[in-house]
């Protein structure tokens, strides 16, 4: 691969999580009612989390992933066993799902460091921007994550629900002191 260029993989695949990234912040930057924090720290770990999404529906924690293919989830166990797997394409991208746990645990710390109580619900999402959905039946969750595409996931955060406009301010301030831009 380095023969043909000089970028590392690594380098390649940060830059088109990046594209996906900056799709999504412009999309949701049309959705009035929302405190949008970016890119933000996890205090302690080398991670990030790339969007952070409070409204009147709660806390969302989205990973946005620039993957293209159709969205879907397939059945890879045997005849006697089930073992549903989330698939991008022909890329088995279910460790996406997994992997979004630590950055909920993550919102639900700094919520409850700050005293929060009742906490808002925490939504993992993850945002496929440029993924393809089936025309119909298409998995609307995988694991307990949200699968949304840069149009349904405004639908999802601008339903009416928990917070009112003061407390989305102030979950907004809390989770952007404790969770710094990156």
């Amino acid at each position: 691969m380095l023969a043909i260029t000089d970028e590392p993989p690594s380098t390649r695949a940060w830059a088109s999580g990046a594209v996906g990234e900056r799709g999504l912040a412009e999309a949701l930057g049309q959705v009035k009612g929302l405190q949008v924090l970016h890119d933000r720290s996890v205090p302690g770990t080398r991670g990030n989390i790339d969007h952070i999404i409070v409204s009147a529906a709660g806390i969302f924690v989205v990973d946005a992933k620039h993957y293209h293919g159709l969205i879907r989830i397939r059945d890879r166990g045997g005849l006697f066993k089930t073992d549903n797997r989330l698939y991008v394409g022909s890329h088995d991208c279910s460790e996406l799902a997994d992997n979004m746990g630590w950055q909920v645990a993550a919102v639900q710390t700094a919520i409850s460091v700050a005293g929060i109580d009742p906490s808002p619900p925490v939504t993992p999402v993850l945002c496929f921007v440029d993924g393809e959905w089936p025309l119909f039946g298409g998995p609307d969750s995988y694991k307990g994550v949200r699968l949304e595409g840069k149009r349904s996931i405004k639908k999802l955060v601008s339903a009416t629900g928990h917070l009112d406009p003061g407390d989305v301010d102030r979950v907004a301030r809390v989770l952007a002191t404790g969770l710094p831009a990156k």
